[in-house]
């Protein structure tokens, strides 16, 4: 796998200029959303188009899958710690809503091997742009926990269920190359943010940070 050589295609580097003078100089009209908006799949899909199915990327994607699993676990039990502890509560008998959200960093991967100027300013877009609706509210699952909304409600009464891996044969490879794939055990939140959220496997491979938030509100009034 030579990732040089993928982001130096006149392709990718066009679209990623394009990508980056838009998200500098954008005011967030609706038409300049949806330019920037469909940039961001030309570039994923070309990108996933020149993806090289071989040992080191199965290595890098069983290990991003495993640092995903592991930031959603922290989300899942700061999120599920503050809903039991007002559960059990005697001097609260009002509703109450806990939220989590999860994101990627804001800051461009370190390890990433491309490191140029406009690397970083194509990952604002992504990260930080708000172009993807369902980015901009956590990749994964809406992780939301009330008295009236329990966890059940939505059957996300387990980790393993949240994240769509109550069965331990479940594996949410779509896109991928479904041999190479098969035995990956990829969990949900990696299908939303390659298949629905703009970022290619190029990109997803090299994150090592995550930001994690958690909003707890009582009838009407939020605070973190």
């Amino acid at each position: 796998m030579n990732i040089n050589n993928v982001f130096e295609d006149p392709r990718i580097k066009m679209l990623e200029e394009e990508i980056a003078n838009w998200n500098e100089n954008c005011s967030y009209s609706d038409e300049e959303k949806h330019v920037l908006t469909y940039l961001l799949e030309q570039r994923r899909n070309k990108l996933n188009q020149m993806i090289v199915y071989d040992d080191e990327m199965k290595r890098m994607l069983i290990d991003f899958n495993e640092r995903l699993r592991k930031a959603c676990n922290s989300l899942y039990s700061k999120v599920m710690t503050i809903y039991e502890e007002y559960m059990g509560r005697n001097d609260y008998f009002g509703d109450f809503e806990v939220e989590g959200k999860i994101f990627l960093s804001y800051q461009y991967p370190q390890c990433h091997p491309i490191q140029s100027n406009t690397a970083h300013r194509v990952w604002d877009a992504l990260s930080v742009g708000g172009f993807e609706p369902l980015y901009s509210e956590g990749f994964a699952w809406s992780l939301r926990f009330s008295k009236e909304y329990p966890p059940s409600w939505f059957g996300h009464e387990t980790f393993e269920k949240w994240i769509g891996m109550d069965d331990e044969t479940d594996n949410w490879n779509e896109g991928l190359d479904q041999e190479w794939s098969k035995n990956l055990h990829i969990i949900q939140p990696f299908h939303n943010l390659f298949e629905h959220c703009g970022f290619s496997l190029y990109d997803l491979i090299y994150v090592r940070e995550f930001h994690l938030e958690v909003n707890l509100s009582f009838e009407g009034e939020a605070s973190c």
